[in-house]
């Protein structure tokens, strides 16, 4: 049971420093940032694909990860755009509290309705992290290009 959780926390994080690197380059040599986080989405789903879990497993989180962390990208855009790099911190944490009680009623509802149709939607430890993960970098990738696509003048573009 410890070795099992051991490895899996290696995988959160080899993929946390994998992410890490990835947005340097990402920040420092595009300006494609929605689309950029937007592909990173695939290493967690990958890593979890690899260790055998089944995304249908990983919906619930994908949901949570996804509405969470797409709209605190927009709150922290909204502070920002008014407030400059505090607004933005502010503005995150903020929207952060807001975010995780609206993406946890989500999260709820999807893992009752997947029960409902006999769905396997039982969680580990690793599925759960890799699920979150992608659905946040989604949720923010998405959002991201589409403030991008509407030429947000705080985004720099």
């Amino acid at each position: 049971m410890i070795a099992q959780k051991s490895k899996e926390l290696g995988w959160v994080g080899l993929v946390s420093l994998a992410l890490v690197l990835l947005t340097y380059f990402l920040l420092r040599d595009t300006r494609f940032y929605g689309p950029g986080v937007l592909a990173m989405a695939a290493l967690p789903l990958a890593v979890a694909w690899f260790n055998g879990i089944r995304p249908t497993r990983m919906v619930p989180d994908l949901v949570f990860g996804g509405v969470d962390t797409g709209l605190l990208t927009l709150g922290a855009v909204i502070g920002a755009s008014g407030f400059g790099v505090v607004g933005a911190v502010v503005g995150g944490a903020v929207a952060d509290a807001i975010t995780d009680a609206i993406a946890g009623f989500f999260e709820g509802g999807v893992a009752e309705w997947l029960r409902s149709k006999g769905i396997e939607e039982s969680r580990t430890a690793l599925g759960s992290a890799c699920g979150k993960m992608t659905g946040c970098l989604a949720g923010s990738g998405l959002m991201l290009c589409l403030l991008q696509g509407l030429r947000i003048s705080v985004l720099e573009l």
